[in-house]
């Protein structure tokens, strides 16, 4: 920074909390531990995580990659020497006297989404939210206090500021909502000039040459290849949003930069890794993912790649797109007993959105999520997915379910066969509790209360950790086990009352045909499924996608 120019603070000054601007060190998954109460972590290992990383012009070196998307389109309009994106501890460095407005960006500066909300609530002591906790810390700093600037919150969580009413506690004068590429430039150019706005604005849906490159470096090294999703999944919100395939030209282009600005990981971001360049009805395009991850493996630097998310019907429908990728994968994983001594091998994982096992309840809220295939077949289709995977060493993080809307108790049970059936496997199985979000279609649905959990859905959740401390944690297993049982007798059972007893007994290890209870398994544990899954007829496929956006726009 040039002390004589900007002695008085920048003109725009972007930033976000520590929580969501930190890398963990290359680890996203320990990101996840910001939904745990905040009052659980020593100041030791926040300061660890949180130490900031900087730019030689004491500028942010890793930030949300939307927000350096917001960067790159303020630079160019307003100029590089009066836009800044800062860590936020240094956030009195950047902001003074000719300061105007502070961007920020957020996902869940209130506890709501749904991994906080599941998780600090069956927790139930130490306070809320580590995110919501950094949240709070910064819009209590000294910059943030300032009454010159105004102040602009984004970012996918951002309706949670209006659910909890805080706009007024925490300043804050704006609250940006949606996609920012089409119109944020056009609104700072309007709160600069004075102008009177709502405080809540709405982006449009941007155009490809809309969305700029990115001009430094995103946390982890973020590369979107795809946007939007098309499936039609009414609890989510870029299922309902166009689908777009990013140039592959563009793709690198974003791959060099962070590569140039420090970073040592590739992390792609898509709603879907096997939507890239897809074909008709999601089939995947083996060429053009192969062609994307070699050339991406390729550039000098890069040490690591990451997918995001990824569906498990392109893999059952074309198992062979699993075989020509892990070469390519498994050569830039994080994840090895290189890196984590308890890991027996390398592996690939990547986030799976499985919901239920309610076939009901995918015809209802999820019909396209199974396309090739009917969702009459998914919990066969996720057993397949899932085998499919681990046949190539890929160990999925698998997402599901309680309290969607019209969720009843056999429902409910269809879901905890499918973890059942899932005994065995290399999965991850996170239970969440429904949360409406906005945006989608289901977003003034029934919001699930921890405090009104039936005993089934209390099994549900320990059904899936139970699973996860044998596949992840076999070793210590009774360690485990006595904290789970000392911690629950000694300060959690008076907030989650009895129907959680017997479900709670079993994950700390007290054997279910002793403690009894509302499920018992039924499977051996042996794990290799061979389901033979017929693809849906063209004129089915159309009528489940009626109303969906239009077909990829993919350039």
């Amino acid at each position: 920074m040039n002390s004589e120019t900007h002695g008085k603070g920048y003109k725009i000054v972007l930033t976000t909390s520590r929580a969501e601007g930190s890398i963990y060190g290359y680890d996203p998954f320990v990101a996840f531990t910001n939904t745990f109460p905040h009052k659980l972590f020593p100041k030791k290992l926040l300061d660890e995580w949180f130490k900031p990383l900087r730019n030689p012009d004491g500028s942010a070196q890793f930030v949300p990659y939307g927000m350096r998307k917001v960067e790159s389109l303020l630079m160019k309009e307003f100029g590089e020497e009066n836009v800044i994106t800062a860590n936020a501890v240094d956030l009195d460095k950047f902001v003074g006297d000719d300061t105007k407005l502070i961007c920020m960006t957020t996902m869940d500066p209130v506890g709501l989404a749904y991994v906080s909300t599941t998780y600090n609530s069956l927790i139930a002591f130490g306070g809320d939210a580590l995110n919501a906790s950094e949240f709070r810390w910064m819009m209590e700093l000294p910059a943030m206090k300032r009454k010159g600037p105004k102040k602009m919150l984004g970012g996918a969580g951002v309706w949670q500021i209006n659910d909890a009413k805080l706009h007024e506690k925490f300043g804050i004068d704006y609250l940006f909502h949606g996609e920012a590429e089409a119109t944020i430039v056009d609104t700072v150019k309007k709160i600069l000039s004075g102008e009177k706005l709502e405080r809540d604005i709405h982006g449009t849906k941007p155009t490809p040459e809309q969305i700029p490159l990115i001009c430094r470096a995103a946390s982890y090294g973020m590369v979107e290849v795809t946007r939007g999703c098309g499936r039609m999944c009414k609890f989510c919100t870029p299922t309902m949003r166009k689908r777009y395939s990013v140039p592959l030209d563009v793709i690198m282009k974003e791959v060099e930069t962070n590569v140039k600005y420090g970073s040592e990981m590739i992390f792609i971001a898509t709603e879907d890794i096997f939507l890239y360049k897809c074909k008709e009805r999601f089939k995947p395009n083996k060429e053009a993912l192969v062609e994307l991850y070699s050339k991406i493996a390729s550039v000098p630097g890069v040490k690591y790649i990451q997918v995001s998310h990824g569906a498990l019907a392109p893999i059952v429908y074309d198992p062979t797109v699993l075989e020509e990728l892990t070469p390519i994968l498994i050569e830039k994983t994080r994840w090895s007993p290189e890196y984590k001594a308890g890991y027996p091998q390398k592996f690939i994982t990547v986030e799976v959105g499985v919901e239920t096992g309610s076939t009901k309840l995918m015809n209802k809220h999820m019909k396209g999520k199974a396309l090739p295939f009917s969702v009459d077949h998914w919990p066969e289709l996720v057993q397949q997915g899932v085998g499919n995977m681990n046949d190539n060493d890929w160990w999925p993080l698998c997402t599901l379910m309680t309290g969607l809307p019209d969720e009843t108790e056999d429902d409910l049970m269809k879901t905890i066969e499918l973890v059942d059936d899932l005994k065995g496997s290399h999965s991850f199985l996170t239970p969440l509790l429904f949360i409406p979000i906005e945006e989608a279609l289901l977003s003034e649905a029934k919001r699930v209360n921890l405090d009104h959990l039936t005993e089934l859905q209390w099994e549900f959740i320990t059904r899936c950790w139970r699973h996860n401390i044998d596949t992840w944690a076999s070793n210590d297993k009774m360690k485990i086990h006595a904290l789970i049982f000392s911690a629950y007798w000694g300060v959690v059972r008076w907030k989650h009352g009895k129907k959680s007893v017997r479900p709670v007994m079993k994950l700390a290890g007290l054997p279910e045909d002793l403690v009894g209870g509302v499920f018992y398994s039924r499977s051996s544990g042996n794990f290799a499924p061979h389901f033979t899954i017929p693809v849906i007829g063209e004129k089915d496929a159309a009528t489940i996608l009626e109303g969906s956006p239009d077909e990829d726009r993919t350039a």
